[in-house]
């Protein structure tokens, strides 16, 4: 089985990766973290960067979870996340999610949200 999960390098991203792999270890699961970037990837702060990747690679190896990382760009960060699980045949996806102000709640989407209404697999909303 595979475990999706949708990751930013930020608390929220880690939360889901530690859950993930905590989950992974304990069931035999392969981990893929996937990463999207709305725009120019060297300007978006949630786009992982080699060090970071890297530093997953190696946690994630020591742990004994096997992995793959999905890294692309889209308009539509949500839609990416689904389909790239979706392309990885993941049973389970894996996301971090944040407090919203009842403001941002309506002026703003929420990738986690779309994520957890869109998704044909359960979803698992973790916080840090």
């Amino acid at each position: 089985m595979t475990i999706a999960v949708a990751y930013r390098p930020d608390e929220f991203g880690r939360a889901a990766l530690e859950w993930a792999a905590e989950h992974a270890t304990a069931v035999d699961d392969s981990i893929v973290v996937i990463n999207i970037s709305r725009g120019e990837p060297r300007l978006d702060a949630g786009f992982a960067r080699g060090r970071d990747i890297q530093g997953i690679t190696e946690s994630l190896t020591a742990k004994g979870v096997s992995l793959e990382v999905r890294q692309t760009v889209g308009d539509n960060v949500s839609d990416a996340v689904l389909f790239e699980a979706e392309q990885a045949g993941a049973s389970l996806i894996v996301v971090g999610i944040r407090r919203r102000s009842p403001v941002g709640k309506m002026l703003m989407g929420s990738v986690a949200q779309s994520i957890l209404l869109d998704a044909s697999v359960p979803v698992v909303a973790v916080k840090p």
